[in-house]
């Protein structure tokens, strides 16, 4: 995909995909292409089949198909008279033909600037309103593909089409913009979660190939949300590869971990054997107590091995330098206040080169090593109850990172030097998150000369007709930075709601990691601005529970949050026990409307006993569970359940809520905490001309399934369990489970049969009326229509199978399948 930039010097080749190129686009009607062709594209449950004249084709007809369809009739459809077909293939040495972009950015030139150019803009806002429902609909489509694990025998294929709908939205929207008109939604071509898999993992998996760290590929993941900005990133040689990766995860890199029994301090360049340089300890305490920022200062100007270091308390009118570093790489000491001297030497230079810093004196600097202290406790406990101050209050911050420091900035386009940035060692430290967003200035020291990334952007031409992919990419990359570093820091730091500092706080770090893991809380803390006092005397164990209760109220989301590991401590069972984590929003905050509360909105109240909450739900029988144990039923299969107006609900038991799962409850009444009520419709993906009949997916809900402690006027204390899907079943399967039920009924069957006959000799009890159902031609109709909606085989004997098998479960368990709703605003407490 050539029209992609690469980054300066890059050793890696282009993806290369193979053209198909059978059916051609036919330059009609791009949403009919398929049928005009003969092809039917049927969706199914989990699936969708392709089926050419009524019958299945292989794979590389069906991937001929959507090539031409969502690649080249995307194209045309776009670029209208601008559009060869011939300008996107290419034919390579060994005579194997496959896609080309190289002359894609040309035609893009010409399509915006003619659009630019037209006066008027009602029929400008109708054409381009055309082009963005197209967009919509091929990415409703390609995802739909590639969430069915659609095998076209080459994942680059999907792939392309993926990048070509991405860069030809942004020419839209670039058209939108330089217009002055209402700019739709940006469409995402590549989800990730997870419940779905990454369009993009193509291209993870060509990154770990390359060398990258499997804690880099995680934290870019969530990072770069466009599979473009993935594809860059591929083109970059592997940073800090010359450390040992081989045994990083997906949650920690090992290579950058800081282990304090073998850490070993740096030296400003190799070969050199130069002393410590310690601090005068007393004087850094006596400024602490002084109540002021005890700052360094290098009198030395040479490369002398014994510079000068004094330390002197910050003073309002002379400005100074905050230095933000990665511990792992050596600036650090965990045994003494001390640093190489040819560090300090060589920290103090880089601050009296800064940019616009000469004249105004900064030749003071702050660092953590020297300036906190490393004994007494309380003294050092002091100094991180002050930790906001030295960034708050310093001119800029200056950031040291070695894998930036190995680069020439002059040679970086500016796309590539966001990049770095974003790829550093510092953007995944949890400590230097605070550090660069409590700062007036951030400026990046590169080998040649420090710069400062947001003003480089803001002083980049900003342009949008004629689109250029390069500014594009660049200010992706650059909004992702900006998000990460100063657009959350923002959020939390004036936000006087609950949920925005949460929701702000979670994004911004969930990207990092710590080598300390009671280090977090501290770091949290410190973002929010709140006391520290209240965490620094507390034992690190206990600080996260210390932390969840400064809040009166949290999102209710929080109920249904997936997070891997809670704080097992009674009534807090429903609190993240980190922010840190490749999880999404959604899967760590609960549904958006819920983790993003407005301060009129219903919230959780924290309370002793659990999180205190008003939410629509469902209760369960109250033998339910003995019921389940006397015919050995699991949790590992759906729960099909009736409500009172005789509804069919699908109940999908999901992974663990907390610390005690549903296979433990005993003796209790179960119910269900619903985060809405269940919508009788669904809102699943369709395909265009197609109608997935009466057995579409149905509105679903998320809920939790939690056991009944007790009932307290009108709350209900309960204990959380499992996460639940809970599904309102499709027109025909509400049929097929009634029919069933009645089945089951007419036979009457004692409850002793029940309990001691086998499933098998059930299924012989109830054959007799189930067969005399399936004489009925729409019944048996209904039955087929199922199968094939489920990928299953529809022949007489399988049919009458399931049927047998289903009315058998409805036997056993009869009215204890039965469910009440509660009130929409039943008051819940759960821990």
């Amino acid at each position: 995909m050539e029209h992609l930039p690469l980054p300066h010097n890059s050793p890696f080749p282009p993806i290369r995909v193979p053209y198909i190129g059978s059916p051609l686009f036919d330059s009609e009607s791009w949403q009919d292409f398929p049928q005009r062709h003969g092809w039917q594209v049927i969706p199914l449950q989990g699936d969708t089949l392709f089926l050419l004249h009524g019958e299945r084709r292989p794979i590389e007809e069906t991937a001929g198909l959507l090539q031409s369809w969502l690649f080249f009739g995307l194209l045309q459809s776009t670029l209208g008279d601008l559009y060869d077909a011939n300008d996107f293939v290419s034919e390579r040495e060994e005579g194997i033909k496959v896609l080309s972009t190289e002359r894609l950015e040309s035609r893009l030139h010409q399509w915006t600037i003619r659009n630019a150019l037209e006066p008027d803009l009602t029929a400008l806002r109708q054409q381009l309103d055309k082009h963005y429902k197209i967009m919509v609909a091929h990415r409703t489509i390609s995802v739909r593909m590639h969430l069915c694990g659609l095998d076209l025998g080459n994942a680059s294929i999907m792939l392309s089409i993926a990048l070509l709908g991405e860069r030809l939205q942004a020419a839209l929207m670039d058209i939108y913009s330089h217009c002055k008109l209402e700019t739709p939604v940006s469409q995402v071509w590549r989800l990730f979660g997870a419940d779905h898999p990454d369009i993009g993992k193509p291209v993870l998996d060509l990154m770990q190939a390359r060398g990258w760290c499997l804690y880099d590929l995680n934290r870019l993941k969530t990072q770069a949300g466009l599979v473009s900005i993935l594809c860059y990133y591929s083109n970059i040689p592997p940073p800090r590869s010359s450390r040992d990766h081989s045994n990083c995860t997906g949650e920690r890199c090992l290579a950058m971990t800081t282990v304090p029994d073998t850490y070993k301090l740096s030296h400003s360049h190799e070969g050199c054997d130069c002393p410590l340089l310690f601090a005068d300890e007393n004087e850094v305490i006596r400024t602490l107590l002084d109540g002021s920022i005890p700052l360094v200062r290098i009198a030395s100007d040479t490369r002398s091995k014994s510079p000068q270091m004094s330390i002197e308390p910050f003073v309002h009118a002379d400005p100074f330098i905050a230095i933000s570093h990665v511990w792992a790489e050596g600036a650090g000491n965990v045994q003494a206040n001390a640093l190489h001297s040819c560090l300090l030497h060589e920290i103090s230079s880089l601050v009296r080169k800064l940019p616009g810093h000469a004249e105004q004196r900064a030749t003071t600097f702050w660092i953590d090593t020297i300036c906190v202290p490393v004994r007494p406790p309380d003294m050092q406990t002091l100094a991180l109850n002050k930790m906001r101050e030295p960034y708050e209050q310093a001119s800029s911050v200056l950031v040291l990172d070695a894998h930036l420091r190995s680069l020439i900035s002059k040679n970086l386009s500016p796309t590539e030097l966001l990049a770095q940035v974003a790829c550093s060692s510092w953007m995944r430290r949890l400590w230097t998150l605070q550090e660069g967003r409590l700062a007036k200035k951030v400026w990046f020291q590169f080998a040649d000369m420090a710069v400062n990334v947001k003003e480089g952007f803001d002083n980049v031409d900003h342009t949008r007709v004629p689109t250029r992919v390069d500014f594009w990419l660049q200010t992706e990359i650059y909004v992702q930075l900006w998000m990460q570093i100063w657009w959350h820091s923002q959020v939390i730091r004036n936000t006087s709601r609950v949920a925005g500092m949460i929701s702000s706080t979670r994004l911004a770090l969930s990207s990092r990691s710590v080598s300390v893991p009671t280090d977090e809380v501290l770091c949290l803390f410190c973002l929010m601005g709140m006391d520290m006092t209240r965490i620094t005397s507390v034992p690190p164990a206990d600080r996260m529970q210390v932390f969840w209760r400064q809040f009166e109220k949290v999102p209710i989301g929080f109920l249904f949050s997936r997070a891997p590991d809670k704080i097992a401590q009674r009534g807090l069972h429903w609190a993240p026990i980190s922010f840190l984590g490749p999880q999404s929003e959604k899967e760590w905050l609960g549904p958006q409307d819920l983790s993003s509360p407005g301060p009129d909105d219903p919230h959780g109240i924290v309370t002793d006993s659990g999180l205190s909450c008003a939410l629509p739900g469902l209760t369960l029988h109250p033998g339910l569970i003995q019921r389940m144990q006397d015919f050995q039923f699991t949790w590992k299969f759906d729960l099909m359940v009736q409500d009172e107006d005789d509804r069919w609900l699908a109940v999908r038991i999901e992974s663990t809520w907390a610390q005690i799962p549903i296979d433990s409850v005993r003796h209790r009444q179960l119910a269900i905490i619903l985060a809405h009520s269940v919508p009788e419709e669904g809102t699943s993906i369709r395909l265009i001309g197609q109608n997935s009949g009466t057995f579409s997916a149905g509105g679903t809900s998320v809920g939790v399934i939690v056991s009944i402690v007790r009932s307290e006027g009108e709350v209900l204390f309960v204990e959380a369990h499992n996460h639940v899907v809970v599904e309102h079943l499709s027109e025909g399967l509400q049929r097929y489970f009634s029919s069933a039920k009645a089945c089951a009924n007419e036979a009457d069957t004692p409850h002793l049969t029940l309990v001691s006959e086998s499933h098998e000799m059930l299924k012989e009890r109830f054959k007799p009326i189930a067969e005399r159902l399936m004489k009925n031609e729409e019944y048996r109709s209904l039955l087929a229509n199922k199968a094939r909606h489920f990928g299953t085989e529809d022949t007489y004997e399988m049919l009458l199978e399931d049927l047998l098998d289903t009315a058998v479960v409805n036997a056993r368990f009869g009215d204890y399948c039965r469910v009440h709703h509660v009130a929409t605003s039943q008051q819940w407490c759960v821990d």
